[in-house]
């Protein structure tokens, strides 16, 4: 399902944003996670939301282990000043996977992000992607 925005201050034309086709959920052992609410094709756009730009200079240098917020920042740029973003939307609940059947990618509006099937996904399947980082915790089995 997909909806008609008009968006002028920050386009030219109405763009077409996904509505309603993900979920979250309890999965076992990992906690909450997000899932199709439909089956959808390679290439579909499943969600898109805004990104929190946040500067790598904001972050507190510590030794302790990372906090739940540092958990939940993803890279933005190599752009001093726009180098981490925190995602709104359900953009922090997808879990991780070597196998991943997701991508996110930026934009296509200014500071948002969409997640992207790279395979045809079936209603009800676990959305995951590739954190693309050393991993802070033990993955559970998939």
């Amino acid at each position: 399902m997909t909806t008609e925005i008009s968006d002028a201050p920050m386009t030219d034309h109405a763009l077409t944003r996904p509505i309603g086709l993900v979920d979250w959920r309890a999965i076992e052992g990992k906690g909450r996670g997000v899932v199709a609410r439909a089956s959808c094709a390679a290439g579909t756009e499943m969600e898109r939301s805004p990104v929190i730009i946040v500067p790598e200079s904001d972050l507190l240098d510590r030794e302790e282990p990372l906090t739940i917020e540092d958990q939940y920042l993803m890279y933005w740029s190599d752009d001093v000043g726009s180098e981490l973003a925190m995602g709104a939307g359900l953009l922090m609940f997808y879990n991780h996977s070597d196998t991943p059947n997701i991508e996110l990618e930026e934009g296509p509006e200014p500071f948002t992000m969409s997640v992207i099937a790279l395979r045809d996904i079936a209603a009800g399947e676990e959305l995951m992607y590739d954190y693309g980082v050393p991993l802070w915790f033990s993955p559970a089995p998939e």
